[in-house]
């Protein structure tokens, strides 16, 4: 058994393709291929009148793969027209998908939940100095010492909630 040796530059010839080459590669079609050299894919050497491009498999990979991972999710405008109808169904579609199965919910419906569960807090907080004075038999000073805290605390959380803090 000989072992044969081969050079960086053998490799590098071995991934070298074609668009339709490429296009075949990753399935998608030449059109597609196009689309990412305007968009800056790496090319090897640039088609031309009477020459091909040649396209070195790798590099266009790492390009596709680690530039649409964060452009795609950052900014789809930056994408051609198609790949951007695309990823605004396709992003209609989880959300509808995240809805159904009770993952997401409306912000109208998030708001009318919270609003309710901060008007019981506000409600609770001012009938907190009646409760004291009844059930734990709390008098005057000490009623009107725990009415000035709860009062501070009530504006503390509009404070907060209203970004203020």
């Amino acid at each position: 058994m000989s072992l044969q040796v081969v050079s960086k530059s053998t490799i590098a010839e071995r991934r070298q393709a074609n668009k339709a080459e490429l296009a075949e590669w990753f399935g998608v079609s030449v059109a597609t291929v196009d689309a990412w050299l305007r968009r800056g894919a790496p090319y090897v050497q640039k088609g031309g009148p009477g020459k091909g491009w040649v396209l070195d498999l790798r590099d266009v990979a790492q390009w596709y793969y680690g530039k649409s991972a964060q452009d795609t999710e950052e900014d789809p405008d930056k994408l051609d027209p198609k790949s951007r109808l695309d990823w605004y169904r396709g992003t209609r579609e989880r959300t509808r998908h995240l809805q159904e199965v009770g993952d997401l919910i409306p912000a109208s419906e998030y708001e009318r939940a919270l609003s309710g569960a901060l008007k019981t807090v506000a409600v609770t907080l001012e009938s907190l100095p009646d409760v004291l004075e009844r059930d734990a038999g709390i008098e005057g000073a000490a009623v009107e010492r725990a009415q000035a805290v709860i009062d501070r605390v009530r504006e503390g959380l509009h404070r907060q909630l209203a970004g203020d803090a």
